[in-house]
């Protein structure tokens, strides 16, 4: 015959054996445990910042770099509309095209339709369309 023991002794013995399957942490184990953590996030928190700065100075290059470029290209802008139209329209469609069409694009109206008058059919329309968008 089997004996059913009352539902408090059950659960004495069950939270007994509970008890007994959980390690015991030395005294400040968790606080240590929480101080890790701590100098974890201050080191990580180095590390970000150093990338940080890092990323400063590599944006601060470009932008330098940047400057430079829009500069030569201004000077690139100032060369061809001093050109004569004819000079500057059979030199153009040999550069890069994306170079020239910026230069014709940020010219005067007037000079950039100069140009493109003297150049060939084919290379008027390409500029054209470029110009436009298309």
């Amino acid at each position: 015959m089997i004996k059913i023991l009352p539902p408090s002794i059950v659960l004495t013995i069950f939270i007994m054996f509970f008890a007994l399957s959980i390690p015991i942490l030395p005294a400040g184990a968790f606080a240590s445990g929480v101080n890790a953590k701590k100098d974890e996030i201050k080191i990580l928190e180095k590390q970000i910042k150093l990338e940080v700065k890092k990323l400063k100075k590599i944006e601060s290059k470009i932008h330098h770099i940047k400057a430079e470029q829009k500069a030569k290209i201004k000077n690139l802008i100032t060369l061809y509309s001093s050109m004569s139209p004819k000079n500057a329209a059979s030199i153009l469609p040999h550069i890069d095209k994306n170079v020239a069409i910026y230069i014709l694009s940020h010219m005067a109206p007037r000079t950039a339709s100069a140009i493109i008058s003297k150049m060939s059919t084919k290379d008027a329309v390409f500029f054209t369309n470029s110009i436009a968008g298309k």
